[in-house]
């Protein structure tokens, strides 16, 4: 049973404070890249990987 919530109790965290620290990262660094070189291929990839965040949090921006 213990085994369970705990399980749980990690997702959750993993979910409410991990992904929503590596959107922000992920916009930081992006953006960061973008105003030093203009848009690239990494700029795109950062953009499409929070893009991928954001619907694993539900929120469609």
């Amino acid at each position: 049973m213990w085994l369970f919530l705990r399980r749980r109790l990690i997702m959750w965290a993993v979910l409410v404070i991990a992904v929503p620290l590596l959107d922000w990262l992920l916009g930081k660094v992006a953006a960061e890249l973008r105003a030093r070189k203009g848009d690239s291929a990494i700029t795109r990839g950062l953009d499409t990987a929070q893009s991928g965040l954001r619907m694993l949090r539900g929120k469609g921006r």
